[in-house]
């Protein structure tokens, strides 16, 4: 199965000799090959005659001036601007000494072509700006010897030496011009591809990224209250030195109602990111007018629980109550877990509409704490990734949280929420 791939590596195996610097690489053996056809083209030219007849000039000293153009020619990848030059002593050689031949006059046209395409940029135009001149230059001086009479023929022999100059040296040199401003758009437009992919590949990953923050403050909202309430009242189960059927009762259907919820907003998470699959899906988000719903669960729990304003703040855009939503779940969390004595006052307001056009939701919630834990500054409190998982909420909507001890034995955590103008006079609307 495997001879072909090895019969195939030993046929190419001589041909990597070719590539090394021996022999210049593909580029310098190309253009070896193409001064060998421009020459082999040369050769019959000169046998039929093409060139003019100069008195003591053997026809196979012409080869000379050819061979001269034709070896520029092996430099028209590597160094144009060089093999220019010597292309232009050789046809100097052919022009002035011994000729002219039209083979020579043909690969110095290549070598134009070849410096306007790989050619540096000031080379390549440099060449061509000389190359118009001397056109204008043949133009004048054309036109003075048929107005002296010294160019016979009239008017036809000069539009043919135009002509002839127009073909032989300026069209290669705007062809390659032309192939040069090509390539260099091309050469742009792969350059602008690249770095459309690259800002792309950052874009995914910014979005990657600000996808896993989301979903790991979603989770943790969601784990840290429902399973806070379910072992906050397994502990006071367990603490219990005489069994009391009716409250273990009680703290069972707390323990069942926590984890009730705490699946149902698991399956609604589950459900947004399979929403790729069930399009069907709405991505449902918590609304701070849902707190009522926590405020229960935690007084289940056996905290005391004061909501002010929370039901009268009306509308609010999306994020923003999704975000008041967790931050009250989070406190609530915390309280769950070290308030002492077990309460918590809750209280949300919205600020009127200020000179920037928006409005602010302003939301306070606080709970006595333990005194050994305030002296802390807050260390022992949790203030873990509930923290930032607010800081980060209330970051990215623009608004500011305060939260910490407030040196009067409670903590205290406010946020400020900017509302958009537009949207809360949709929301004032409606």
């Amino acid at each position: 199965m495997s001879r072909p791939c090895c019969d195939g590596a030993v046929r190419l195996a001589w041909l990597k000799p070719l590539d090394r610097e021996v022999l210049g690489g593909w580029s310098r053996l190309g253009s070896l090959l193409w001064a060998l056809a421009h020459l082999a083209l040369g050769v019959p030219l000169l046998m039929a005659g093409a060139y003019v007849h100069r008195p003591g000039v053997e026809p196979i000293w012409l080869m000379g001036g050819l061979a001269l153009v034709c070896a520029g020619v092996t430099l028209r990848r590597t160094l144009p601007g060089t093999g220019l030059v010597v292309g232009t002593l050789g046809l100097a050689v052919d022009t002035v000494l011994l000729g002219p031949t039209s083979a020579a006059f043909i690969t110095y046209g290549d070598l134009l072509y070849a410096v306007a395409v790989w050619g540096r940029g000031r080379i390549a135009y440099g060449v061509f700006a000389l190359v118009a001149v001397l056109g204008v230059v043949v133009c004048v001086v054309g036109g003075y010897l048929l107005y002296t009479g010294a160019l016979s023929g009239g008017m036809l022999n000069l539009m043919q030496l135009a002509g002839l100059y127009v073909l032989v040296f300026v069209t290669p040199m705007t062809t390659g011009l032309s192939v040069r401003e090509h390539r260099s758009r091309a050469e742009l437009e792969r350059e602008r591809a690249h770095q459309i992919i690259r800002m792309a590949e950052l874009d995914r990953g910014s979005a990657v990224a600000e996808e896993r923050g989301r979903m790991a403050r979603e989770l943790h909202d969601v784990i840290a209250n429902h399973l806070s309430a379910v072992a906050v009242q397994s502990t006071a189960a367990l603490s219990m030195r005489e069994f009391d059927a009716e409250r273990v009762r009680d703290v069972l259907r707390v323990v069942r109602d926590s984890s009730v919820q705490g699946l149902a907003e698991m399956r609604r998470m589950i459900g947004v990111l399979r929403a790729d699959d069930h399009p069907e899906l709405e991505r449902v988000t918590p609304r701070l007018r849902e707190v009522e719903r926590l405020v229960d669960g935690a007084r289940a729990a056996g905290l005391e629980v004061a909501a002010d304003g929370v039901a009268e703040v009306g509308e609010l855009p999306a994020q923003v109550d999704a975000a008041a939503y967790r931050i009250v779940q989070e406190c609530l969390t915390n309280a769950l877990r070290y308030a002492e004595p077990r309460r918590v006052r809750i209280a949300a307001r919205c600020l009127p509409v200020g000179a920037d056009g928006a409005g602010t939701l302003v939301i306070e919630v606080e709970n006595p704490v333990e005194p050994r834990r305030v002296a802390a500054d807050g260390e022992g409190l949790g203030a873990g990734w509930g923290l930032t998982g607010m800081r980060e909420r209330v970051g990215l909507l623009g608004g500011v949280l305060d939260a910490g001890p407030d040196g009067a034995g409670r903590w205290r955590v406010r946020a400020e929420l900017p509302l958009e103008r537009s949207r809360t006079e949709e929301g004032t609307t409606a």
